[in-house]
């Protein structure tokens, strides 16, 4: 691999297996992996509230709310975003979520990644997964937490979450498994820096 940094962002559907992806795909690349991690980070960062900062992690501020004062989700938002953009100055690393791939647009040159799955897969894992007793349950919390990051991507983005013009590379992991994703994007991230 060369020596430019390696940065890969990961956007996902919940129950695609996104965040296994990512950890393993960094662990593989032998880089640092960033998701809710980063919470603490832009707490320490912006000196604001860490059980504040999390229960707003990936979700847009309310409709209800003046758009000329800044909400928690906002604070939060602009912390992570410069940490974020911190990170990419120094070093190389595997990041899930956090409309990294905008944040990251002007200043570094990342690969930009979605993970999906069909429906039916992402329930059972998220059964799986959670405990959850019944496949209905699980699909409307797939869909609720689905609505939850779209509704934040799309906020704060200026492309629509899951398509394809935000993203390098859209897969589908229920094709090849959570391994033969990593596989694939370890060398797709390889053929890019090589």
């Amino acid at each position: 691999m060369s020596e430019k940094k390696i940065i890969v962002t990961i956007g996902r559907e919940f129950g695609s297996g996104g965040h296994e992806i990512g950890k393993k795909l960094a662990e593989k690349l032998g880089v640092n992996f960033y998701d809710k991690n980063l919470i603490e980070m832009a707490a320490e960062h912006s000196g604001l509230d860490l059980s504040v900062l999390g229960a707003t992690d990936e979700k847009a501020p309310s409709p209800f709310v003046s758009p000329y004062a800044p909400t928690v989700s906002d604070q939060l938002y602009r912390a992570q975003s410069e940490v974020i953009q911190q990170l990419a100055q120094k070093e190389s690393f595997v990041i899930v979520g956090r409309c990294s791939n905008t944040i990251l647009d002007e200043c570094a040159d990342p690969i930009n990644v979605f993970i999906y799955a069909p429906l039916d897969v992402r329930i059972k894992r998220i059964m799986d997964r959670y405990l959850i007793d019944s496949p209905e349950k699980a699909r409307k919390e797939i869909l609720r937490t689905d609505k939850i990051r779209r509704g934040y991507y799309q906020y704060y983005s200026e492309y629509r979450w899951g398509d394809r013009e935000g993203y390098d590379i859209m897969l589908d992991s229920s094709v090849l498994g959570i391994d033969g994703t990593v596989d694939l994007l370890f060398d797709f991230v390889h053929h890019k820096f090589k």
